[in-house]
């Protein structure tokens, strides 16, 4: 049956003279049959034919019962459609142009959210993979997504709702070599980590349940861009023995590309026991924590049932929960997106969603332009018997061609957007795990947006055009028309709608643009120029007193002073435009409060001088003062003014109380203030400035600091020499994270806003091109069906001024209106955008008014050009215009 079928769609001429066999057989068998009655052969044969009637009419019966005619029907529709678009290149390259760019966009910024947001592990059921939040109910932010190891035994006792967990936790690792040591970051990993992620190794192996018992051989696997970045690719590293944080560990590994378990280097396989005593890493109590849910448990399930859990594990550790929380559990590939990157990622896809809008209407209403000029082909072809469902159908494969020419196209701008979207993406806003990449999600996407377009902005131009009146577009009296009264206000409609998406699109790109512009030009209070940054993390178990640590520093900081090109350098707990620690104080002869707060830092002497922040009152540090670790302290402005107003601070005693209350207290925490600062910024730029407190960091141990060295030349060139000097002052030390601190504020405060102005402004620069387009063609098609009305016109005694005049007032109308309606969608997207603006208003009036001149001036634009030819018509040859 199948190879019948078969025969007959591909050998076309013999399947009809199959038919024309079997129809002259029934003709025959009944001549036949009317001879051997007694009629005459004529008779017979009159009769015969008679009674089956029309032979074609017949045929075309037995051929709309075969499928294949379908499909016949559908190729040669396809033919006549591509005949006629290569016949009109222009509206067929504009219309597969319009549409690639917003097949394009939405298809890339699909890929982002997609690749970043629900798949961006390569890791075992990774939509089932969650972490675990303790929300403080009090404030909005969560309190912590990090656990104690006790707590963490607990869980995994307790829950009733997790198939299999892991938790790990980040530490420093230095690896020491003969002249320098090596930095990185590692992670130490329970029993089960690897095979609760399911991926396998690229090379060797990765840890086993062996390596994790008492006594097993120190191992460790890595990371594959590590082996490539750092050990050179070479395959002859696995089975090594490479000194880790002073242990010899052997490298059994080397995991897959996509691996990157907690954004570490190199895992280091650590017993439940061993946990239990662990004090090294940045974070030494607090591990991650992630758990895979068993099948058929939601989200809000295994909330309820951690809520429950943490209620018993706040009663055994009070101090690590507020008084009023709860537990929440999320999607670990939400979780791991912050935020406001997140909430920034979907609003990107809603204004791709908008500029795919602007792109489908332009295709619909170049439809509907073409359509109406082919009344008369329709006419004709509904009056040779064509049914309105036929010429439906014609003009839909007409739009399926476009459709698919637009999505091929689209899908060639959405691979290349990917590529620069990949290269583009901010630090720190997606897992180091994601790949942004055209998948066959992504692909799939951009196949049912392009054909969907068909349905959504193709039926209505071809039901429209059907719907045809035979008398009128038969007779030659559509001069001077612009099509009927409806198909017009519809094309208007559209442009109205199209101008109304732009104009919200470029509102919102303004908006971000005056918010970068304001973000970038904040006064930090300090300077930024010619300083390196970075992290020099030393190991606990060797640094545990202030003795120690001023051993280390106070001998690298001179030799770092006496370096060419260095003109000061300084160590501090954390640096600027980041605080370290809040901490409840008390101020002597003042009644304590427990809202009286400041932020604590710990630095040396020359802190402020290579930050260049400016002293108001006071001095900074003295020599005796950090060699005796004495306890005095140096204020910022903002300080003085809330906790001191009008009185003198010198002199005066502040007591920190944090540092009476960490593992490791310092006894009666009360410091002399000595100095007042002009503020800088210490929480973020975008917050204003908290109390700041100062002391000397010989006072309390901290194993990582911030390392800050002012230079002549570019910081970035210094790195080398200044590593050299900290592996002079131990080999098992090495700094972390070098960057010029103007790199920090880039990267940190300045790389996501920079993001989205630049997505927000491409999309809305492509929206205002596709309305320019759309405004172009519906203007253009206006002034062509009007020839013949302009012509009597000017005939009549009209200028060129009138023709122009008439043009640009209709072409005025609708970007109005437009306008009009765009002003309040655009107010109303604005509420929604606000947490993504700092600095300026949503409802920026210097932005609005920018937004809609430079809109009107390119709408004016796109209709001068069409007006300027109509001011050209020959009067005598308008006349004749059919």
């Amino acid at each position: 049956m199948n190879k019948r079928r078969l025969t007959r769609l591909w050998q076309k001429p013999v399947a009809e003279k199959s038919l024309d066999s079997e129809l002259q057989f029934h003709v025959e068998q009944q001549i036949a049959d009317y001879i051997a009655s007694g009629l005459s052969p004529a008779e017979a044969r009159r009769r015969a034919n008679l009674e089956f009637g029309s032979v074609e009419g017949f045929k075309e019966e037995c051929r709309e019962t075969r499928w294949e005619n379908q499909l016949d029907i559908f190729i040669r529709d396809f033919r006549f459609a591509l005949r006629g678009l290569l016949k009109d290149r222009r509206f067929a390259f504009v219309s597969i142009f319009a549409l690639a760019l917003a097949i394009g966009a939405s298809t890339a910024m699909f890929s982002v959210v997609d690749n970043a947001l629900f798949e961006p592990f390569p890791y075992k059921d990774q939509k089932r993979l969650v972490v675990v939040h303790i929300r403080d109910l009090d404030k909005t932010e969560d309190y912590r997504s990090f656990f104690t190891m006790p707590e963490i035994e607990e869980i995994r006792k307790q829950n009733n709702v997790f198939e299999a967990s892991a938790a790990n936790q980040q530490d420093d690792v230095v690896q020491m070599g003969t002249d320098s040591s090596l930095r990185l970051d590692g992670n130490f990993v329970t029993p089960g980590s690897f095979d609760f992620l399911g991926v396998p190794a690229l090379l060797g192996r990765s840890l086993e349940d062996a390596d994790y018992q008492p006594g097993a051989p120190p191992v460790f696997v890595l990371r594959y861009k590590t082996w490539q970045a750092k050990f050179n690719s070479d395959p002859a590293a696995i089975g090594k023995t490479f000194t880790l944080n002073g242990v010899a560990r052997t490298l059994v590994g080397v995991m897959a590309p996509r691996f990157a378990w907690g954004g570490a280097e190199l895992w280091i396989p650590c017993s439940y026991e061993a946990a239990q005593t662990l004090t090294s890493g940045q974070f030494d109590k607090y591990w991650g924590f992630v758990a895979r849910l068993k099948p058929g448990v939601s989200v809000n399930e295994a909330s309820a049932d951690m809520t429950l859990i943490a209620k018993r594990l706040a009663t055994l550790y009070p101090k690590d929960y507020p008084k009023h929380f709860d537990a929440s559990v999320e999607n670990f590939g939400h979780a791991v997106v912050p935020q406001q990157f997140r909430n920034s990622l979907y609003l990107f896809l809603g204004a791709v969603s908008l500029l795919l809008l602007i792109g489908c209407g332009n295709v619909a209403n170049l439809l509907l332009a073409r359509a109406t000029t082919r009344q008369k082909e329709f006419a004709v072809r509904a009056a040779l018997g064509a049914s309105r469902q036929r010429l439906v159908r014609q003009l839909l494969v007409e739009s399926l061609l476009l459709a698919l020419g637009g999505a091929v196209l689209g899908v060639l701008f959405a691979w290349a957007g990917v590529r620069v979207l990949s290269t583009s993406m901010p630090d720190g806003t997606v897992a180091s795990e994601t790949v942004i990449e055209m998948n066959p999600t992504v692909l799939a996407f951009a196949l049912v947006i392009g054909v969907g377009t068909i349905f959504i902005f193709g039926l209505v131009p071809a039901w429209r055009a059907s719907r045809c009146d035979l008398q009128d577009s038969l007779r030659d009296a559509g001069k001077g028309l612009s099509g009927t009264g409806s198909n017009a206000r519809l094309r208007n409609s559209v442009i109205v709608l199209e101008v109304a998406l732009s104009l919200t699109l470029l509102f919102t790109a303004g908006l971000f643009i005056r918010s970068f512009m304001a973000l970038s030009h904040v006064p930090l209070g300090f300077a930024i120029d010619h300083v390196l940054s970075a992290r020099v993390p030393l190991p606990p178990n060797r640094y545990k007193t202030p003795a120690q640590i001023s051993a280390f520093y106070r001998p690298l900081l001179e030799r770092l002073k006496s370096l060419p090109g260095v003109t000061a350098a300084a160590t501090a707990s954390s640096h600027a435009p980041y605080d370290c620690c809040p901490s409840e104080i008390e101020i002597s002869g003042k009644a304590p409060d427990e809202k009286t707060t400041a932020t604590v830092q710990l630095s040396s002497e020359d802190y402020f001088q290579v930050l260049r922040i400016p002293f108001l009152e006071g001095r900074t540090f003295l020599a005796d003062e950090m060699n005796d670790a004495r306890k005095v302290a140096v204020i910022n402005q903002s300080f003085r003014s809330r906790y001191f107003q009008n009185e003198n601070p010198l002199g005066q005693r502040v007591h920190l109380k944090l540092l009476e209350t960490l593992d490791d207290p310092l006894k009666n925490a009360w410091f002399e203030i000595v100095g007042v600062v002009a503020d800088a910024k210490n929480h973020g730029l975008q917050n204003p400035n908290d109390p700041e407190v100062w002391f000397p960091y010989t006072v309390y141990p901290k194993p990582a600091w911030a390392l800050l060295v002012r230079t002549v030349n570019d910081p970035a060139k210094m790195i080398n020499e200044i590593s050299k000097e900290v592996w002079v002052s131990d080999p098992g030390v090495a700094i972390a994270d070098p960057e010029s601190m103007e790199r920090v504020r880039d990267v940190d405060q300045l790389a996501q806003p920079r993001f989205g102005l630049w997505l927000v402004t491409v999309f809305s620069a492509l929206g205002l091109v596709l309305v320019t387009i759309g405004v172009y063609s519906v203007m253009s098609y206006a002034t062509s069906r009007q020839t013949h009305e302009f012509g009597i016109r000017m005939a009549l005694g009209a200028e060129a001024g009138d023709v122009l005049g008439m043009v640009f007032r209709k072409g005025t109308k609708l970007l109005v209106v437009g306008i009009g309606i765009g002003l309040a969608v655009s107010f109303a997207v604005a509420r929604t955008v606000v947490t993504q603006l700092w600095g300026v208003s949503a409802y920026d009036l210097l932005t609005l008014v920018a937004v809609v001149v430079l809109l009107l001036l390119v709408g004016l634009a796109a209709c001068w050009i069409p007006a300027r030819r109509a001011t050209r018509v020959d009067p005598v040859t308008a006349l004749r215009y059919e």
